[in-house]
């Protein structure tokens, strides 16, 4: 749920598909049909809200990476 500017200079989680919140409704396709799906964002609002839209949208499985890319960073 990452923007753009948020991935330059490898600022990313390695394997993760690249689809802006603002895009999310436009691309379901693209999006794992299955299984979990741990989405995330900078600081890990926009996570919280797409993750909200995809299990309203009827996935299961979907969780929110708690303070976004900002804590995977710290952690690594």
């Amino acid at each position: 749920m990452r923007n753009c500017v948020e991935r330059e200079g490898g600022r990313s989680i390695e394997g993760a598909p690249h689809i802006p919140l603002a895009e999310l409704s436009e691309r379901p396709d693209e999006v794992l049909a299955e299984g979990r799906l741990v989405v995330h964002c900078a600081s890990g609002h926009r996570s919280s809200i797409a993750a909200s839209l995809l299990r309203h949208g009827g996935r299961s499985e979907v969780y929110d990476l708690l303070r976004g890319y900002a804590a995977w960073e710290s952690a690594a």
